[in-house]
């Protein structure tokens, strides 16, 4: 049974995948197949850049929610490249993923990084959805590990502002592979971050956050890794651009949270 302050969460990265075209086609599908169970779990997509407005255009009263995969550090506009809070409200985003272990190797980012976007996105009015984990070659405790990652990317937020995210707790190592951290691994990193935010912010707030898993996921795996009253939903990449795939994800979050 799920937390009656957390509404479960279900969230798709599709990453450089899916065109426009492929991208609604999956909205039609995928709406089709889950019906009424999007009356009991918040979904939400981070589709490609270019493919933002025309899912905006087509998504218009269907109960999901747009995603940016990334966002600029800084609203200043001479950056080649990168994409704006801005940008990303103006084509249809309320989200924002932040900390992503693949944007954190290909571009650099280390944790002051992530901790300006996260300011930047708040201070725009965009939520984040702040991925954290344990790196492949560390050696501390996952508490600790995890723990001190929390403490630098959320410096200077306040209640306020943890209230208005959700978390990801994505192993570097299950990024990528053929099956996700065990059952037990995922419910002690969900549980480390609501205890780190709990003796930081007090029950309200902890009581409050949403917190998945991701990494790796697949529908069969699902009902294993959601077991845990600490985990509120998953996030999955590979079978998240497959309507079938996640509709029946997302089948699962209903029913073991609902």
């Amino acid at each position: 049974m799920r937390s009656l302050l957390r509404k479960p969460l279900a969230l798709t990265n599709w990453k450089m995948a899916m065109t426009a075209s492929e991208g609604v086609s999956f909205i039609e599908e995928f709406t089709v197949l889950t019906g009424a169970l999007l009356d009991h779990v918040d979904v939400v997509i981070c589709p490609p850049y270019t493919t933002l407005w025309p899912m905006k255009e087509h998504l218009r009263d269907r109960r999901i929610g747009l995603g940016g995969q990334n966002v600029a550090p800084s609203i200043e506009l001479a950056r080649t490249g990168e994409v704006s809070a801005a940008l990303l409200i103006d084509a249809g985003c309320r989200w924002v993923l932040l900390g992503h272990w693949e944007v954190r190797r290909h571009l650099g980012d280390d944790e002051y990084v992530v901790n300006r976007k996260l300011h930047v996105a708040l201070e725009s009015g965009l939520a984040p959805i702040l991925l954290v984990g344990e790196a492949l070659d560390t050696e501390l405790p996952l508490e600790e590990t995890l723990g001190r990652q929390l403490a630098a990317v959320l410096a200077g937020c306040d209640a306020e502002h943890l209230a208005a995210m959700a978390f990801v707790y994505e192993p570097q190592g299950a990024i990528g592979v053929s099956a996700p951290a065990s059952p037990e691994r995922v419910a002690k990193g969900c549980t480390c971050i609501r205890r780190w935010i709990r003796e930081r912010w007090g029950d309200a707030i902890a009581d409050r956050v949403r917190i998945i898993y991701g990494g790796s996921v697949t529908p069969v795996q699902a009902a294993e890794l959601l077991a845990s009253p600490e985990v509120d939903g998953l996030g999955a990449t590979r079978r998240g651009r497959d309507p079938a795939s996640f509709a029946e994800i997302v089948r699962q979050i209903v029913l073991a949270k609902t």
